[in-house]
């Protein structure tokens, strides 16, 4: 080999080495965009239908009462929660009144239908959350206590409150679940029933105006007969309790608990 030709070669050799190096990176750079392509639309679409479901949907199932409630029981006058009484029981003398129960007009306004179905029980006694949600808003009322408003998110137009309580346990942005203790039934009007407090529960859909719905109506499956049968029961109860067989009309209720399935406004 001669001096000349040795540096030809070597020359060849370099510009041979570097075609190849650029090859097997031009390679690299081609699958690698190829999957990280692939890997980013699988996220993107599987967020986005996660997503689409929630906002769609916007709707949970109601899978406990306000309280605890349950057969009566003589030794103790209680049925759960419920202390029966003789006395009369606010301005209806019922433990509960459903939706769409007719309020007569008075002094604080027209006649309507109440659109939050109502339980009556002791002072103290400890409300639960009838939904698994969010917290969105804990705003004080005009009786100045506070009513709990759930929601699939903080965001979901539909809402769920358990209305007239005080001493909130919970805040905004909490998730509860059905059943979970968030505060104690309102001393609202306890005025007129001295000893017992009230609450009331709804399904407050969002527009002008706001309309509210059948609690019953979104009894989640796993619950829907036991809470039917509770409610049919308290009716039986008081009923036998105050001997009149007509304190409660069931063939008037399309659903147990709802005089009406027409939506309410306000």
């Amino acid at each position: 080999m001669t001096p000349t030709a040795k540096p030809h070669l070597i020359s060849k050799f370099i510009i041979a080495a570097l075609i190849l190096v650029v090859l097997v990176a031009g390679f690299i750079i081609w699958r690698l965009p190829k999957r990280s392509t692939v890997a980013t639309s699988y996220n993107t679409e599987t967020t986005s239908d996660h997503t689409t479901s929630k906002s769609e949907s916007g709707t949970l199932m109601i899978k406990s009462l306000p309280i605890q409630l349950a057969a009566y029981d003589a030794s103790t006058q209680k049925a759960g929660d419920l202390l029966f009484t003789k006395a009369k029981l606010g301005e209806f003398d019922l433990p509960f009144f459903p939706y769409g129960f007719e309020i007569l007009a008075n002094s604080a306004g027209p006649a309507k239908k109440n659109p939050q179905p109502t339980f009556i029980v002791p002072l103290g006694t400890k409300v639960l959350s009838i939904v698994d949600g969010v917290v969105q808003q804990i705003p004080q009322l005009y009786s100045q206590d506070y009513s709990i408003m759930v929601g699939q998110s903080l965001n979901s137009s539909t809402v769920y409150e358990t209305e007239h309580v005080i001493k909130p346990i919970v805040k905004v942005g909490d998730k509860v679940k059905a059943g979970q203790v968030i505060a104690e039934v309102s001393d609202y009007d306890s005025k007129n029933t001295p000893g017992y407090g009230l609450v009331e529960i709804g399904i407050l859909e969002g527009g002008n105006p706001p309309q509210h719905s059948c609690p019953f109506s979104e009894l989640d499956p796993s619950v829907k007969d036991k809470i039917s049968e509770q409610l049919k029961t308290l009716y039986q109860d008081w009923e036998t309790y105050r001997t009149n067989t007509k304190l409660y009309d069931e063939t008037k209720e399309p659903i147990t608990g709802c005089l009406s399935l027409d939506k309410i406004e306000g």
